[in-house]
């Protein structure tokens, strides 16, 4: 018999449990007396402010009950009637008990576009709630390019377009930053932040292009076919010229003597030895004149024009990002292998 007393007191004390929970909860006291004079109130008409207030007591009654997921899907529905910055700071609340910090400071945002309308003590909470999610629960990423026209992506979604520089909150962890322009490689950065810091990454880029290119300049292998085609005709010139001596000496020459008498021996003529030299100097310059030439050619092929795209300047093995928050600056190094 005492143990169903004993589960029934338990039950008891769970439920006064429940009940002080729901007591204390923000949402218990997020009502605030409004005139009807609020600006919100006249971008609306009475039948959809009657219903968007029916789903917001049914929210609260799921708020005060801990049902916080059913809280949220109802003022998101009375949201969706009536844009109400009350009903964004009752689910900026719950949207903090579930833990999605992010969407809650959305809301908070959303709530303070409404400025002095909002009231001076909602004002002050909705600004320092934000503060306190930012400086304890988010973090920020700031993120600059030089390049125009440049379009940058935060994991995978549209962020901000063109030169400058721009910064988000976002949830704590690793995040990857990318930018993308035609005509450039794209460049992506990842970074890991953690909440109450932010991290800068800048993004360079490179252009993606065709590059034509040559070994030497193009006069280079031509100095050098000319040199050779050069030295060749000097070759030519002093092989005529030795053609000519040799034929001079072969008609200084004596006629043919009678070999009965006996013949004694003559000199070469001076112009046969002349001859003989410029032969000799002829074949060198035609040896020297022909391999210049070669080598003329062949620098000229080698020098033919090449085509080569451009690349994308390679990260080092070390990433280093700064990471900054209220009171300190260091920074994140991530090891690349």
């Amino acid at each position: 018999m005492k143990r169903p007393i004993r589960y029934r007191h338990l039950g008891a004390v769970a439920a006064a449990g429940l009940l002080a929970l729901a007591l204390l909860s923000p949402a218990a006291h997020a009502e605030v007396a409004r005139s009807g004079d609020e600006p919100w109130y006249r971008q609306s008409n009475a039948d959809v402010r009657q219903r968007a207030q029916a789903l917001f007591a049914q929210a609260v009654d799921k708020h005060l009950q801990l049902l916080r997921g059913d809280a949220r899907d109802l003022y998101d529905q009375a949201l969706a009637l009536w844009d109400n910055p009350d009903f964004q700071w009752n689910l900026a609340l719950v949207l903090e008990d579930l833990g999605q910090y992010l969407h809650a400071y959305h809301q908070l945002d959303g709530a303070l576009r409404w400025g002095e309308a909002l009231g001076a003590e909602r004002l002050r909470e909705v600004r320092d709630r934000m503060q306190a999610l930012e400086s304890r629960r988010l973090a920020r990423i700031e993120a600059s390019s030089d390049e125009p026209g440049v379009d940058i992506t935060l994991d995978g979604q549209p962020w901000f377009r063109g030169a400058g520089r721009q910064s988000m909150l976002v949830e704590p962890g690793e995040h990857y930053i990318a930018a993308h322009k035609a005509g450039f490689f794209p460049v992506t950065r990842s970074v890991s932040v953690r909440a109450g810091h932010a991290a800068r990454v800048a993004l360079p880029m490179d252009a993606d292009r065709l590059l034509e290119t040559r070994r030497w300049p193009v006069w280079k292998p031509w100095v050098v076919i000319s040199a050779g085609v050069a030295v060749t005709a000097i070759g030519a010139g002093l092989e005529r010229q030795a053609i000519v001596h040799r034929d001079a000496a072969a008609k200084s020459l004596p006629g043919p003597c009678d070999t009965s008498k006996g013949c004694t021996p003559t000199k070469s003529p001076a112009g046969y030895d002349r001859a003989v030299t410029d032969r000799r100097i002829a074949i060198g310059a035609f040896v020297a004149g022909g391999t210049t030439l070669v080598v003329g050619l062949t620098m000229a092929w080698i020098n033919q024009l090449q085509v080569n795209r451009t690349q994308a300047r390679a990260p080092g093995p070390i990433e280093v990002t700064p990471i900054l928050s209220a009171g300190q600056a260091g920074v994140s190094a991530r090891l690349r292998f």
